[in-house]
Order: C-alpha cells, then structure tokens, then sequence
C-alpha cells in the first residue's frame, strides 16, 4: 500500500483541492482515554465542546480470567462532561481473553456488572449516557462468542445503545462479524495502529489512509451505523541488536532509554489524516456517521497532537509544509539561523536548510537541534536533520534556532529549505 500512497494522496488533493465532489455534514467525537483526570483534561473538554458531537469515555478496564478478573475504575469527573451538555458514551476496556462466553461465566457476570455500576454512576451524577461500548480486542476465530456477551449485555443496558469497537481484520469472517455488529446499534472501525514496524528502516504508517478508505468501504456493507476511529497520537517502539521489535511504549511512560537499544516514534501524520478527512467530507460511505479521534488532545503531550493542528484536520484544512527561515544578527556578531513553522498543522522540521552568500567568507559556524552542518559550493553551508533520527511535530509557532555562523564581513543571506 506505501507504493500507492503518493498517488493516493495526488487523488485526494484534486479532490479536496477543486471540490470535485459536494461536501456532506460529518459527525466528529473524540475518545477521553485518559486514566487520570487532570485541570487540563477538564480544560479541553470545555474548549472543544463546541466543535464535537460526543465524547466517549473509559470508566474501566476489565483483567480477565476464570474467576472474573480484576477491574480498574477511572475516577471521572462527571461534572465536567455534564457541563460540556455533549452526548456521553461510556466505554469499557476489556484485556486479553479467550473465553468461555456463556452467561453463567464468572467473566461474562463481571462485564455485566461493571456494566451497571457504570451507567449507576453516570446517571448518580446527573449525567444521561447515550451509549454504553465494549473496547473488546476479541480474536478474530472468537466473534461468535463474542456475540454470547451482546446479547447478555442487552439485558443490562435497557434503552442504552451499545457499541463496540472492531477490527479490519474481523471483517475477514463477514458473516461472523455481520451477526456481531447486528447485535449493536452502532460500531467503531479502528484504522489505526493495525500494523506494527517489522525494523526501525520499515516503512509503517500510524494510519494508512487508502486502507482506512478500503475498510470503511467493506464496513458500510454490513448496514449498521458506525464511526472510523482516527490516530492524533503516537508511540515510541525500540529494536534490540538484533532488529526485533522488544519494546512499545506510549504517552505516560517514562522516557529512559535503554543504551541497547534503537528507537523510533511512530505517529499520526496531520497532513495525511486532514487529506482522509477531506475525502470522508467530499464523500461519506453508506451508513459511516463519521469520525471518532482517539484520542482527545490536553496539551503539552509528547506523542499527541496539539489543539491547533487537530482542529485544523478535523476542518479538512490540506496544508502543506510551511516554514520561514531567518538570519538573526546577535550584538556579538554571530549569526543565529532560526527556523518558524507557519502551517496550522503541526510539521516536521525541515530535512534541509543551506544558507548562501557573496563578497565574504565564513570563519565558524555550528548546528544546534540535531542539525548537521556541510560546507556548499559557492559560499554555502548545509544545516541537516539526520537522516537516522526520527523528527518531532512542531506546532504552528515554533522557532528553532538551527545552527549559527560567523562572517568575515557583511553580506546578504539568502535561503533553501527542503522540507
């Protein structure tokens, strides 16, 4: 799919670009899957209430096993999701399980339980849910056990919708899955994070948007409501000596490297997800309600996108890389090449940056943010990301100072960026 994607892209671009196809409304929700709730999640509820059609919320995570488990209860502020007069859907996750399924298991009795203390809560606080979804990454030869949990649930939930999130991958058993989603009355496509790097060199994508377009496609067949689930996050993976995959890990987790270790971070590219959400603008598939983002930005995140880029890609904003480059003069008489991202959505920094002049020489000069510097032609310098390293997102604002020089005399400067 890599190979297709710069056509792809080209695709959505003359779409979006010439406004081939008419626009259509589009639901977007956004997943609070934070396990601590903080002022700044509370604060983001708030700011974005009005760009969004629903909330789903993790209220627990369910540990299988034959005795039915452990659980681990988010402590939610249910003030704040009352105050944002949004729909509220209560999600619940459940880990690694292979059943069995039946009703009078001790593991199915804990769903259903958790379930009711659940919807028991919310509405002791005043909060309506609108729907209750299991977070189930079930395997894909187990759906129809799966099945056996739905319609216990039924029972449980009452007039409460039910959803669940699926895989692309249970769409390989269609009649299996199609009697699954017949037992909700909506479900999520996770499009995200289905394929894993094979090396730290491996091409892999967060989120493929011609596969999210193929899956959304095959998941309308089935003629139930449903959401596409779409990355702003990313995670960090580490590859021992060898090339294997032996560590992932995500926003909380502390970031010590392990000197055995290569690292790489994978992440949600805004330009490709805001080009995909253009295309579902121009052209929802039957029964596709919209998008879901998982997961709902706070602010001064690692791996998340800010509240800029993301409000700029749920608008289809197709933004390419946009930078400005500056020579700033110092008292001293050093020069300080400082770079500025422009674009609304979050960019990598530039790969490149040469800097040229005429009528003088350069006497020193030095890279800074990882940059490399190689004398050019002509009187020139070279400031050069590795090629190695992986590249942060920059939200619209950020100024790097990249490197410096000094001159034997005055000149002007002019610039080249590769982005």
């Amino acid at each position: 799919m890599i190979g297709a994607l710069p056509f792809f892209r080209f695709f959505l671009l003359l779409l979006c670009g010439l406004g081939v196809l008419s626009a259509v409304d589009m639901s977007h929700q956004a997943y609070v899957w934070q396990r601590q709730w903080t002022p700044r999640l509370v604060d983001s509820i708030e700011a974005h209430a009005a760009e969004l059609d629903g909330l789903t919320v993790l209220v627990a995570e369910l540990s299988p096993s034959a005795d039915g488990g452990s659980v681990v209860r988010v402590a939610v502020d249910y003030e704040a999701l009352a105050a944002s007069s949004l729909p509220i859907c209560f999600a619940i996750r459940v880990g690694n399980y292979s059943g069995p399924f039946d009703g009078d298991q001790a593991m199915t009795r804990r769903l259903l339980s958790e379930v009711r203390v659940a919807l028991d809560q919310a509405r002791a606080a005043g909060v309506v849910p609108s729907a209750v979804e299991i977070d189930f990454d079930c395997a894909t030869r187990q759906l129809e056990g799966y099945a056996q949990w739905l319609l216990a649930l039924r029972s449980v939930l009452g007039e409460v919708s039910l959803s669940i999130t699926t895989l692309p991958t249970w769409m390989t058993r269609p009649q299996a899955f199609g009697e699954l989603v017949g037992l909700t009355d909506h479900f999520v496509v996770q499009v995200h994070s289905v394929k894993r790097p094979s090396s730290i060199e491996s091409k892999v994508l967060l989120c493929d948007p011609g596969d999210a377009l193929r899956w959304a496609t095959e998941a309308s067949a089935f003629g139930v409501p449903y959401h596409i689930a779409l990355p702003t996050y990313g995670y960090r993976v580490g590859f021992d000596q060898s090339g294997a995959l032996v560590k992932v890990s995500g926003e909380n987790a502390p970031l010590i490297d392990d000197p055995e270790l290569r690292y790489r971070v994978i992440r949600a590219e805004p330009v490709l997800m805001s080009e995909l959400v253009c295309a579902l603008q121009n052209g929802l598939p039957a029964h596709c309600e919209g998008v879901i983002w998982y997961r709902l930005p706070i602010g001064r995140e690692r791996f998340n996108w800010d509240a800029v880029t993301w409000c700029a890609v749920m608008d289809g904003h197709v933004g390419q890389s946009s930078w400005q480059v500056q020579g700033v003069a110092q008292a001293d008489g050093l020069i300080e090449l400082q770079i500025v991202q422009r674009s609304l959505l979050a960019m990598k920094p530039p790969q490149q940056v040469t800097v040229g002049w005429a009528d003088a020489a350069v006497v020193a000069w030095d890279g800074q943010r990882n940059y490399n510097v190689q004398t050019a032609p002509d009187h020139g310098l070279t400031f050069q990301w590795p090629d190695t390293m992986a590249a942060p997102l920059l939200p619209q604002g950020t100024r790097w100072t990249i490197g410096w020089l000094r001159m034997d005399a005055e000149a002007a400067l002019h610039f080249t960026l590769i982005p």
